[in-house]
C-alpha cells in the first residue's frame, strides 16, 4: 500500500474558495478504484493549514490519480489558493494495515 500525507497552506480569506476547488478532487479520488481512503484534516492550531491523508493500493494507483481530471482541475485551482509554491509531501509505508482491502493487497 502506498500511503503519502500532503500538505496544503491556504492564504487568509480563501478558505471557501479551497473547500470549492478540494472538493472536487475529494470527491473524485474517493471513487477511483485504486484509492482506499482520502481524507481532509484541517489544523486545529492553523485553520489555514490542511493535511490530507491518501492511502492507495499501490504506487500504480498513486499515478493513475495524478492523470485524472480532476487532479488536474485541483492542482491547478489550488496554485493561486496556497501560501506556497507547491505543496509538501511525506511518503509512508503501511505496516499495520487494518483494513480488509489493504490486508488483500500485501
Amino acid at each position: 500500500m502506498f500511503v503519502q500525507l500532503v500538505h496544503i497552506r491556504i492564504k487568509p480569506g480563501r478558505l471557501k474558495e479551497f473547500f470549492e476547488v478540494f472538493r472536487v478532487n475529494f470527491d473524485g479520488t474517493r471513487s477511483e478504484p485504486g484509492n482506499y481512503r482520502f481524507d481532509v484534516l484541517q489544523d486545529v492550531d492553523d485553520e489555514h493549514h490542511f493535511v490530507v491523508y491518501e492511502a492507495f493500493e499501490n504506487e500504480a494507483a498513486v499515478n493513475a490519480h495524478r492523470q485524472t481530471e480532476h487532479y488536474r482541475f485541483t492542482t491547478a485551482g489550488l496554485r493561486d489558493l496556497m501560501t506556497t509554491e507547491s505543496r509538501e509531501k511525506d511518503f509512508f509505508r503501511m505496516v499495520m494495515p487494518d483494513h480488509a482491502a489493504a490486508l488483500a493487497g500485501e
